[in-house]
C-alpha cells in the first residue's frame, strides 16, 4: 500500500520523540519571541499537527491537502505583511524571557500534579495532551502580546485542535474546510492590521507645567525706529602753548544809599 507525502512526515512524527518534538517546538515559539522563527515553528508545528492526525486516523488526502492549504496561506499572509512593513511588528513582548519561562513551567508542572486525563473520543492520550498543549501556547502568545502579528500566530495555534478533531468526528459534514477558510480570514485581518501598524517614533524629552502655571505674555514686537549715524570724531593736535587764562572779572556792585553821616563830612 502506497503513503501519500502527509502518511510519511506523520509516520516520522507520530512517534515518541516526534511527539516531543512538535510539544518543544509550540513551548520555543513562546519562549524565542523572534517574528522569523515564529513563522517557520508555527508552520512546521501546524503542518506536523496535520500530517500525524491523517497517519493515525486515516483522513482522506484530500482532506489533508485543504488542511496544508490553509496553514501555508495563512502563514504566507503573514510573513508577507512582515516583509512589507517590518517596522509594524511589535517584536516586544509585555514580559520578559524569564517570566514566560515560569509561565511555561507552571503551565507544565499543574498539568502533571493535576492530570485531568482529558480524552477527545477517538483519540488517544497523547494526541490530546499535544493538542491541548499546543492550544495553550496559542492562549499564552494571545495574553503576551498586542501585536496584531503574534497574535495571528496565537490564533492559528488555537484552531489547530479544531482542525485535528473535525476531520476525524464529522468527517462528511465539512467543518475542516470551513475551519481553513477562518484560518485564512483571521490570518488576512492580522496581516492588515500589521501592515496599518504606524513606525515607532523616538523618544522625545517633553517638558511639563502645572496647569496653574500663568503664561508668561510673549512681548509684543517694538516699533523699529531709525538711527542716523553718529557723527565721526575730529581729532584735534594739543596747542603748544596753553591760552592764557583770562582775568577775574567782577560784577558791578550796586550804588548803596548815602546815609547821614556821609552827607555831615561833605558839608
Amino acid at each position: 500500500m502506497l503513503m501519500t507525502p502527509f502518511e510519511l512526515a506523520g509516520a516520522l512524527l507520530a512517534t515518541g520523540s516526534g511527539i516531543l518534538f512538535l510539544a518543544a517546538l509550540a513551548a520555543s515559539i513562546v519562549l524565542i519571541w523572534e517574528w522569523r522563527w515564529a513563522l517557520v515553528g508555527s508552520a512546521l508545528l501546524l503542518l506536523g499537527v496535520s500530517s500525524v492526525t491523517a497517519t493515525l486516523h486515516g483522513i482522506p488526502a484530500l482532506i489533508t491537502a485543504n488542511q496544508w492549504l490553509s496553514i501555508v496561506v495563512g502563514i504566507l499572509l503573514l510573513g508577507l505583511s512582515a516583509r512589507f512593513h517590518p517596522t509594524g511588528i511589535v517584536t516586544r513582548a509585555n514580559a520578559n524571557w524569564l517570566l514566560r519561562a515560569l509561565a511555561l513551567s507552571f503551565l507544565l508542572s499543574a498539568w502533571w500534579v493535576v492530570d485531568p486525563g482529558v480524552r477527545a473520543p477517538l483519540f488517544s492520550q497523547v494526541e490530546t495532551d499535544l493538542l491541548i498543549w499546543v492550544a495553550l501556547c496559542g492562549i499564552l502568545l494571545l495574553s503576551l502580546t498586542a501585536s496584531p502579528f503574534f497574535m495571528g500566530i496565537g490564533f492559528l495555534l488555537l484552531l489547530a485542535p479544531l482542525q485535528s478533531i473535525a476531520p476525524v468526528l464529522m468527517p462528511g459534514a465539512g467543518l475542516s474546510i470551513f475551519v481553513g477558510i477562518a484560518q485564512i480570514l483571521i490570518a488576512l485581518a492580522c496581516a492588515y492590521l500589521t501592515l496599518m501598524q504606524s513606525a515607532p517614533v523616538a523618544n522625545q524629552h517633553r517638558v511639563t507645567a502645572p496647569l496653574n502655571t500663568p503664561v508668561a505674555a510673549q512681548p509684543s514686537a517694538a516699533p523699529t525706529q531709525t538711527t542716523q549715524p553718529s557723527p565721526r570724531p575730529v581729532f584735534r593736535r594739543p596747542a603748544l602753548f596753553p591760552a592764557r587764562s583770562a582775568p577775574a572779572t567782577t560784577a558791578p556792585s550796586e550804588p548803596q544809599p548815602e546815609t547821614q553821616t556821609s552827607v555831615e563830612e561833605r558839608a
